[in-house]
């Protein structure tokens, strides 16, 4: 019966120190699963932080991408005026210069006229009696 009190003791024995084995190993997952825990949670937080700024960021693009296209909006109405503009001074400028040659073409007319005709004022001049020879300028 002694053997069997120390079969039994020996058993106890190992069963305590499996037991503080277990308690030891429980407390270190304890330990791991709360740091894990932690983690999750900071990762968690993070994220959340991350999707915030993930949509204020999308926010302000769609605002951008808005302010871009009304600004190409304006550029194009602002480009057409100015085109038009152009297209009228362009329009004007050939008018003038049409004019200019026209005025030119009339000048140089009349310079002929002008000279034609003192060539035959000088030489009904020069066939009046008592005329004096006149200079050639």
């Amino acid at each position: 019966m002694l053997e069997d009190l120390d079969h039994l003791s020996e058993r106890l024995t190992k069963l305590v120190a499996y037991t503080q084995q277990l308690v030891t190993e429980r407390q270190t997952l304890q330990t791991r699963l709360a740091q894990t825990e932690a983690q999750r949670d900071a990762l968690s937080a993070k994220l959340a932080k991350e999707d915030v700024q993930a949509r204020s960021l999308h926010t302000k693009v769609t605002a951008y991408e808005s302010e871009i296209e009304g600004l190409r909006n304006q550029s194009s109405a602002k480009h057409a005026a100015l085109q038009g503009s152009l297209d009228l001074f362009k329009q004007e400028q050939t008018s003038l210069q049409a004019q200019l040659q026209s005025r030119d073409d009339e000048v140089t007319a009349l310079r002929a006229a002008t000279i034609q005709a003192k060539e035959r004022i000088d030489a009904v001049l020069e066939r009046l009696p008592g005329a004096q020879p006149q200079e050639q300028i």
